[in-house]
């Protein structure tokens, strides 16, 4: 038989009722029959008693009333009456008091009987790699209770857990018990959110829908739910569903002792415990700090959507504060590079003409992410084209697209050379200039290459060591882009030319963005989350300088429930997760286990780096086992695991 009553009501009810009793108590006490005073020593004993109970089983008016009853007791601690021993007391005094500890028990071992009972629920937890792919329906095995963790100094050990459990509404506490005493760092823990996938990603790119085609390199086919987001939670949680799933993470930096150390997740519920263990091995092996990689790696980000997200007006106090929230994300996942907008700190008037130029808007805005540790300034490309089908190039000024400034016209290169001396002249003042790479027109193709060159002359003769970084669709931009950025599968087609390019001297990048699909490395939500992981192993394999993606938090106003979203004609739908890989939180942008994969991968790039100065031959042999081409590739996380050991073991 079920009782649907809430444990929590009940112990409530025989506070109340233990309250009232007191209440009798002191009333009895008072009366002509006993003539006696108020015995403030026995109120501050019982208070200073259910101050504790209060607290550990977070019953809070057993704890207010604690400690009213143990301040009134204090307060009158002159008038404690000396102590009458059992025998001294009357008869009627005896038989109240043997009532009152009987009374007192029994409400007691009867709270605690239901709390017991009925607040601790039957659940079952498990353990697993961070990253797994998780879904809600995914199966627990309660055997999964040991996960090993090979790490550097410098990372974040993690863990996820899935748990399910048969009632609702009960709360669920999290401990770790094994941190080294001394150590200043805490755990953190998240809540994973699901997400759903309404269509996979195609073969060729976007969607399948985009060309028809099946594509067989997904993890699951669609529509599915599965957890994504990391939504920071406190070491406890209300179970507000069946199944559910969490994150620890706990920071180590260089003050965690070097070894192997057993740490314990002690689950609770009620009176219920599960332990689940995490054989955590730290190397002696300090990262760099991720602004001094050799590799470059940016998310770009949109202004506009933090503030519309977070309901803030641009530029507002409250703005800056959240900005630097991103910022700081960034950092965390091992981002280094940044990019702003032009536009952003110029007025124009209705001919489109730069009227004022906020350069303390600017350094305000670069040093907001320098300060977090990021070490590379990218200015956004600042032309656009008018659409696929033509080859028209304009300026890029939000406030004022119905003009339509040619780049070629007399105004459009005022505009231009105008923005662009103020811009130089707020980054040389700053000694910001070898930060620095400049865009011009996002994803150039042979069509546009005469209008992309006019526009780098222009800004070449003004600044002629000028680094141009173009996220490019033409390889006929040779001696204008010396920084380039192909998409990874135009990388592998065009290796030898890209090659030459940086025996020349040139950079070059590589970027994914709603291609590829198929086999290719990219970072959706429905393809393994190694290839995030292995994105900057590709970067160490072909000896590259850095890696872009557009999306960061660039979705379209659904971030949580619309992840494939329409991107022009019917056919035509940006993949899940191509848009943004942070997610808005309330003050602060959260993370994504796709975003912390990627981070691993950028950490496993300054460790090859390090390998590669001391053994190169074996960073190489390491690197080949994971990775050989973008489009072949290890999928198997334990053999992820295996070889991220060896690398730290002849690092250590």
């Amino acid at each position: 038989m079920e009782l649907n009553f809430d444990p929590f009501s009940w112990i409530s009810l025989s506070i109340i009722i233990s309250v009232i009793v007191i209440i009798i108590f002191l009333f009895v006490i008072k009366s002509e029959k006993f003539k006696s005073k108020a015995d403030y020593r026995t109120l501050f004993i019982i208070g200073c008693g259910w101050i504790p109970i209060g607290l550990a089983t977070e019953i809070w008016p057993l704890t207010i009333v604690g400690v009213a009853l143990a301040i009134y007791g204090g307060l009158n601690r002159k008038k404690w009456a000396k102590q009458v021993t059992w025998k001294e007391l009357p008869e009627g005094k005896r038989r109240l008091k043997i009532g009152l500890i009987i009374g007192f028990t029994l409400i007691f071992v009867a709270g605690g009987i239901v709390y017991w009972v009925y607040d601790s629920p039957d659940y079952s937890v498990a353990i697993v790699d961070e990253l797994e792919a998780i879904y809600p329906d995914s199966n627990i095995n309660a055997s999964d209770t040991l996960l090993i963790i090979d790490i550097p100094k410098g990372s974040f050990a993690a863990a996820h857990l899935l748990l399910s459990t048969s009632d609702t509404g009960k709360i669920i506490r999290f401990k770790v018990k094994g941190i080294p005493a001394g150590y200043e760092q805490s755990p953190s823990w998240y809540r994973l959110l699901e997400v759903p996938v309404s269509e996979n990603t195609g073969l060729d790119s976007r969607t399948e829908k985009f060309s028809g085609q099946t594509n067989p390199y997904v993890i699951r086919k669609a529509p599915f739910f599965i957890y994504e987001v990391l939504k920071p939670v406190e070491q406890k949680i209300t179970m507000d569903s069946l199944s559910f799933a969490m994150r620890f993470e706990l920071a180590i930096d260089s003050s965690f002792p070097a070894g192997s150390h057993e740490l314990e997740l002690v689950i609770t519920s009620g009176f219920q415990h599960k332990t689940i263990s995490i054989l955590l091995n730290v190397y002696d092996v300090k990262l760099p700090a991720f602004g001094d990689s050799s590799m470059k790696y940016v998310n770009w980000h949109s202004i506009n959507r933090i503030s519309s997200d977070h309901q803030l007006e641009k530029w507002s106090d409250e703005f800056w504060t959240v900005l630097s929230t991103y910022a700081e994300m960034m950092a965390k996942g091992r981002q280094n590079t940044f990019w702003f907008h032009w536009a952003d700190f110029f007025d124009f008037d209705s001919d489109g003409m730069v009227s004022n130029y906020d350069e303390a808007r600017l350094e305000k805005y670069i040093q907001t992410f320098l300060d977090a540790g990021l070490s590379t300034i990218q200015g956004a490309p600042f032309t656009r084209r008018i659409n696929w089908s033509t080859d028209g190039m304009l300026v890029s000024l939000p406030a004022l697209d119905d003009l339509q400034i040619h780049t070629s016209s007399e105004s459009g290169e005022t505009i231009i050379a105008t923005m662009f001396r103020s811009v130089l002249g707020t980054i040389e003042k700053n000694a910001w200039t070898e930060m620095w790479y400049q865009g011009i027109f996002d994803e150039p193709t042979d069509q546009y290459v005469d209008r992309y060159k006019q526009v780098a002359d222009l800004l070449y003769s003004i600044k002629p060591d000028l680094r141009i970084l173009e996220a490019t669709m033409t390889t006929s931009l040779s001696g204008i882009v010396n920084c380039w950025c192909p998409q990874v599968h135009e990388y592998q087609a065009n290796i030898d030319f890209f090659n030459e390019r940086k025996a020349a001297g040139d950079d070059v990048w590589v970027y994914t963005c709603l291609v590829p699909g198929g086999p290719w490395i990219n970072r959706l939500v429905d393809q393994e989350r190694l290839r995030p992981v292995l994105v900057a192993w590709s970067v160490a394999r072909f000896d590259l300088d850095g890696f872009l993606h557009w999306g960061f938090n660039h979705h379209r106003g659904k971030p949580f429930t619309e992840l494939v979203v329409l991107h022009g004609g019917p056919k035509n739908y940006l993949p899940a997760g191509d848009s943004h890989i942070v997610y808005p939180g309330g003050k602060e942008p959260w993370s994504s286990q796709r975003f912390e994969a990627h981070r691993i991968g950028m950490e496993d790039y300054d460790l090859i780096k390090m390998l590669e100065g001391k053994k190169p031959d074996m960073a190489n042999t390491l690197v080949l086992e994971l990775f050989r081409a973008f489009d072949d590739y290890e999928k198997d996380i334990g053999k992820y695991r295996e070889v991220k050991k060896r690398l730290l073991q002849e690092l250590d």
